[in-house]
């Protein structure tokens, strides 16, 4: 029997076209939010665990030639841990695996990295606010709620 496991993308590989050629085998099985969890940006997006924070996810199916794919890019184990986590898929409690970053600082993604995830939220009909409250976070720090309403998109692009 060929192997098959849930993986959850909430970075880059929300990325239709990047999974494409990454993992070909790959499909996906739906779009959910984890709940518990907030996107950070070190430079490359991770989740940590937050209270009453939830990130929007998509749920990809991939076999083990795309698992074995996905490790070399994430730099698996060094880079990056896998965890596994109960999360509703399509109305059913179904066990999935996500890359973790094992350390890091906060800081802003290149411009570049950060349009591959825009555009991958936007194909997939997913809450780009989400992204941009990690952005924002990632260049102005936690603690600038006032400055961050501000804020407009644009201004934003130019930081980095």
């Amino acid at each position: 029997m060929e192997y098959k496991r849930l993986y959850i993308a909430y970075g880059s590989n929300i990325n239709l076209e990047q999974m494409a050629n990454r993992c070909p085998n790959s499909k996906v099985v739906g779009k959910e939010m984890l709940k518990g969890y907030e996107l950070e940006f070190r430079g490359v997006a991770t989740i940590v665990p937050k209270e009453n924070a939830e990130v929007p996810v998509l749920i990809w199916e991939i076999d083990g030639r795309d698992e074995h794919s996905l490790d070399k890019y994430e730099g698996f184990p060094n880079y990056y841990r896998k965890e596994l986590f109960e999360i509703d898929v399509n109305g059913e409690k179904k066990e999935c695996m996500a890359y973790l970053m094992n350390s890091g600082h906060i800081s802003p993604p290149m411009s570049y990295y950060y349009n591959v995830i825009k555009q991958g939220y936007e194909a997939n009909g997913m809450d780009t606010s989400y992204l941009r409250a990690a952005l924002e976070r990632s260049v102005y720090g936690q603690h600038s709620d006032e400055f961050q309403e501000e804020l407009e998109e644009d201004d934003l692009q130019m930081k980095f």
